[in-house]
């Protein structure tokens, strides 16, 4: 819990798999923390029935009477030092705001093919000043993330827009989401932040480069033709040719990533300088590569990454340690891609031991997501296999 300028976070999770109980003892928790009402509430839900979530959100709703409540279905959930996956998790954030502005909002697509997102700009109309952060929480089956993140783009330049994509459900109609007590489908819950807290956010893509960095000469949308004037697949088999054994074991059994190049005015590039995509396909005979990217053209630099468990741990804590040098942060929201935890590491509670072993015993509550969302540099963007931290601190540190 931290005090200082009124500021006041707590969490609490449970993995009792009675809903009620679950709960009530994460209301009772949360209490004993905050020692007053919310402003703000998150819900991150795993393993509990469809049909008990409208008792999850209003119960919570009605028991800390916040401004805003808003939560999602995960794949699991992470509290402090500890992630449930694989079986019935409830986690919450709760949070005083004094001096912040918020307003929740929300979107629905009726219409599978309309992708337009004027509704969700006349949503925001009312919203004269720029915010500190909008968070968004949406359903991957119904939302057109990269629509969304374009109209937040035009409205709020170099704004951050931080959250993640509901998991777990594998068809259209799984996923939940919440929004002051209401339970949701489909479709994407959000909110604005103004004034009264600074919001930060740590993408943590978790891969290390390897060749060199090459500028694209020849592409068409998220294919590749050539690199550096030389043909794409020779390119890359040259590369793969001169790695180490235990980096081309690497591409042979996680893939290969491209990564671009957000700043080209830059002399050199390094750690965060570049936005991770997957490599989609390479076709020999045709001699093109495909990237999951859509923004690809010629002139860009990239440069080839291997994603591992190792360099997921080392990525995260150096962008930890430099995150300490503003102080310690009130409470935090870790959204973690549902490919790590277990599945990456081996092991519970990686990502969350590692943020408490940088950030110390701060109030933490999260989720395992279809797709985290997040700043590299100042544009933001829907990621892949990536740790999403988002912490929230004072304005202004005495």
């Amino acid at each position: 819990m931290d005090d200082r300028a009124g500021l006041c976070f707590a969490s609490a999770l449970s993995d009792v798999s009675n809903t009620p109980v679950a709960v009530e003892r994460v209301v009772a928790d949360l209490a004993q923390q905050m020692r007053g009402a919310a402003d703000l509430v998150v819900v991150f839900v795993t393993g509990h029935p469809s049909d008990s979530m409208d008792l999850i959100g209003r119960q919570l709703a009605d028991q800390l009477s916040p401004k805003v409540l808003l939560g999602v279905t995960g794949g699991g959930v992470i509290g402090r030092q500890h992630e449930v996956e694989g079986a019935a998790g409830l986690s919450v954030l709760a949070a005083r705001l004094p001096g912040a502005q918020i307003r929740a909002f929300d979107r629905r697509w009726t219409d599978a093919s309309d992708d337009s997102c004027d509704e969700l700009i006349e949503s925001l109309d009312g919203e004269k000043n720029t915010p500190q952060a909008v968070l968004l929480l949406a359903d991957p089956f119904s939302t057109p993330m990269a629509n969304v993140l374009s109209t937040f783009a035009s409205r709020w330049p170099g704004v951050p827009v931080v959250g993640g994509m509901a998991s777990g459900a594998s068809k259209p109609g799984g996923n939940r989401l919440f929004v002051n007590g209401r339970v949701c489908r489909d479709g994407l819950v959000g909110l604005v932040i103004d004034g009264g807290v600074r919001v930060g956010c740590i993408i943590s893509q978790g891969c290390r480069p390897v060749g060199t960095p090459l500028v694209i000469t020849k592409s068409q949308r998220h294919i590749v033709y050539e690199l550096g004037g030389r043909d794409v697949v020779s390119v890359l088999q040259e590369m793969i040719e001169q790695l180490h054994p235990e980096e081309r074991h690497l591409v042979q059994t996680r893939g290969l990533m491209v990564g671009r190049v957000i700043d080209e005015y830059k002399e050199r590039y390094g750690r965060g300088d570049f936005l991770i995509r997957q490599v989609l396909a390479v076709d020999q005979e045709a001699g093109y590569l495909a990237i999951n990217d859509p923004q690809v053209r010629v002139g860009q630099t990239v440069q080839f990454h291997v994603h591992d468990q190792k360099t997921a741990v080392e990525d995260f804590k150096l962008l930890l340690e430099g995150e300490k040098l503003y102080g310690p942060a009130g409470g935090a929201i870790l959204v973690s891609c549902n490919g790590r935890g277990r599945n990456l590491f081996g092991q519970p509670h990686t990502d969350a031991q590692i943020v408490h072993e940088a950030m110390g015993d701060m109030p933490l509550a999260g989720f395992f997501a279809a797709g985290e969302i997040g700043p590299v540099g100042n544009e933001n963007f829907l990621h892949g296999h990536t740790a999403s931290l988002i912490l929230f601190r004072a304005l202004v540190d005495p």
